[in-house]
C-alpha cells in the first residue's frame, strides 16, 4: 500500500477506540496513576510500583476485551524474554545457594516485563496525556515551592531538594525537570496545535519551575549532577536554537548564558570549596596515568592519599571492588550472588553496597551479556521514538525531551547508581512505555472498543 507513515499513525475513521470509550472514573483514576508513576521526581517513594501494577491490570483488561488490538511483536518478546531470564536465574540461584543470598535490588532488573503492557496503558490514555503532563508540572511547581530552602542555599549550606532521601537524588530529579520544562515550553512557543489554555499556563509556570530547579541544584552541591548538567545544557541550547528564529534564539540564549555565568561567578568561592578538592584529586590521577603509571596503582595511591576527599575516596573503593567482581565473571556476571564475591574484594570494608555507578551495577550482576542486551533494548526504544517523530506521531519537543533526558541521566550514572533508585526505575518504566506506544502508533495499531463493522459493497 502506498500509505504514508503519518496516515498509518492516525486513528482509523469510524472506529471507537477503547481509550475514547473508557468510563470517566476509570480515565480519572488512570490519569492519577500516571502522575504517581512520574512522582519519584518530586517525592521519593515506592508508590510508582503499585501504580505501574494497577495501570498494567487496567491495560490488560481492555487489551483482552478488544476485538482489534496490537500484536505482541519481537520488541515485546525481547522485553519479556529478558525479564524471564532475570527471574529464572534469580530463582535458580536462590534455590541452589545454601545462604539464600538475594543480593540487593536484583529482581528489579525484571521490570522490562511490564514495558509492553505499559505501552498499551499509554495507548489507552493518549488523548489525556496533554492534560496529564500539565498536571505533572503543576505538581512539580507546588513541591518546589513547598520545599524551597532559599535562606540555607544562599547561606552556602547543603540542602535536599524536593522530598528525597538525599540531596543527590533531589539534584538529579531537578535536572530532569529542567529538561522536561524547557521542551514543554518550547513546544507551546512553536506549535499552535495544542490546547491554548495549557499553552498560556506553560508560559507562566515554566520560568518559575526553571528558576527553582536551578537554585535547588546549586544548593544540593552534587558534583556529579553539576558536571552532567554542565555537559547537557550546551547541547540543549543548540537544540533550542532550532525551535526559535535564529536572531531571537541567539539573543535569548546569550542572555540566559550571561545570567548563568554571572550567578556562577557570584558563588565561585562556594563552588571551589565544594568541588575544588575533587577536581584537584581527579586531575592528579589523570596526570599520573598520562605519565604511564598503571591504572590500578594510580587508583590505589589515590585511595590511600590524604588529599583525596572522603566522598571520592569511597567511590574509588566501590569502583575498585566492582571492577574486581566483574573481572572474575565478565561474560554473565554474578547474578544475585555478587555480594558473596564482594566480601572477598580488596576494599570489602567500605560501608556501601550501592556501587555509585549505574553501568557497574549492570556489569557486576549480568556481565557483558546483560549490558549488551539492555543496551540493545535501549537502542530499540530510541529508534522507535525517532521513527514516531519522523512519522509525525509525536511533536519534535517530545523526541528532544526524551533523548536529552536520557543523555543527562546516562551522565549521572557515572557517579551514582541512579538506575537503582526510584527516579531511575520510574524513568525506565515511563520512557519505555512511551517508546512501546510510539512503536504501536507508528504501525497504525490501536485498541478497538467493540467489534469493527465491515461493510460489503453490493454488486461486488
Amino acid at each position: 500500500m502506498n500509505t504514508s507513515h503519518a496516515d498509518l499513525a492516525t486513528e482509523p475513521a469510524g472506529i471507537a477506540t477503547a481509550g475514547s470509550s473508557m468510563a470517566k472514573p476509570v480515565a480519572i483514576v488512570g490519569s492519577l496513576l500516571w502522575l504517581i508513576v512520574a512522582s519519584p521526581t518530586v517525592l521519593e517513594s515506592d508508590a510508582y510500583r503499585y501504580a505501574t501494577a494497577l495501570l498494567s491490570l487496567i491495560a490488560l483488561f481492555y487489551y483482552m476485551r478488544a476485538p482489534v488490538r496490537p500484536r505482541t511483536d519481537w520488541i515485546g518478546w525481547l522485553c519479556m524474554g529478558w525479564a524471564f531470564y532475570v527471574m529464572v536465574r534469580f530463582g535458580i540461584t536462590l534455590w541452589l545457594t545454601p545462604q539464600h543470598d538475594i543480593g540487593a535490588s536484583d529482581w528489579l532488573y525484571a521490570f522490562p516485563f511490564f514495558f509492553p503492557i505499559m505501552g498499551v496503558a499509554f495507548l489507552l490514555h493518549e488523548k489525556l496525556m496533554e492534560k496529564i503532563v500539565a498536571a505533572y508540572f503543576a505538581m512539580a511547581l507546588v513541591m518546589l515551592v513547598a520545599t524551597q530552602h532559599f535562606r540555607e542555599v544562599f547561606a552556602g549550606e547543603t540542602v535536599r531538594p524536593l522530598i528525597m532521601n538525599n540531596q543527590i537524588h533531589g539534584a538529579v530529579a531537578c535536572g530532569m525537570i529542567v529538561i522536561f520544562t524547557i521542551f514543554w515550553l518550547l513546544h507551546y512557543l512553536t506549535e499552535k496545535s495544542g490546547d491554548r489554555r495549557i499553552a498560556r499556563y506553560a508560559y507562566v509556570v515554566s520560568p518559575f519551575i526553571l528558576a527553582l530547579c536551578l537554585i535547588a541544584i546549586y544548593g544540593a552541591k552534587s558534583k556529579g549532577v553539576w558536571l552532567a548538567l554542565g555537559i547537557t545544557l550546551p547541547l540543549l541550547a543548540l537544540i533550542a536554537l532550532t525551535y526559535l528564529r535564529m536572531r531571537a534564539g541567539v539573543i535569548a540564549i546569550v542572555v540566559l548564558a550571561a545570567l548563568l555565568v554571572a550567578g556562577i561567578y557570584g558563588v565561585r568561592h562556594n563552588l571551589d570549596k565544594t568541588a575544588g578538592p575533587t577536581v584537584s584529586a581527579a586531575v592528579s590521577m589523570v596526570e599520573n596515568m598520562a605519565d604511564g603509571h598503571e591504572v590500578g596503582g594510580v587508583v590505589s595511591n589515590a585511595i590511600s592519599s590524604t588529599n583525596t576527599p572522603v566522598s571520592m575516596d569511597e567511590r574509588l573503593q566501590l569502583w575498585s571492588n566492582s571492577w574486581e567482581v566483574f573481572s572474575s565473571a565478565p561474560l554473565f556476571g554474578w547474578g544475585n550472588r555478587w555480594l558473596e564475591r564482594w566480601a572477598e574484594t580488596r576494599y570489602s570494608h567500605v560501608q556501601y553496597t550501592l556501587l555509585h555507578n549505574g553501568y557497574l551495577e549492570i556489569l557486576v550482576r549480568y556481565g557483558l551479556f546483560g549490558a549488551t542486551v539492555m543496551g540493545f533494548m535501549l537502542g530499540v526504544f530510541i529508534r522507535a521514538v525517532w521513527r514516531a517523530r519522523k512519522a509525525g506521531v509525536i511533536p519534535r519537543a517530545a523526541w528532544h525531551a526524551y533523548i536529552v533526558c536520557l543523555f543527562f541521566f546516562s551522565l549521572t550514572l557515572l557517579s551514582n547508581s541512579n538506575n537503582r533508585l526510584a527516579i531511575g526505575e520510574s524513568l525506565a518504566i515511563a520512557s519505555s512505555a512511551f517508546a512501546c506506544w510510539c512503536h504501536m502508533r507508528t504501525k497504525g495499531e490501536y485498541l478497538a472498543a467493540r467489534p469493527v463493522q465491515r461493510k460489503v459493497a453490493e454488486g461486488a
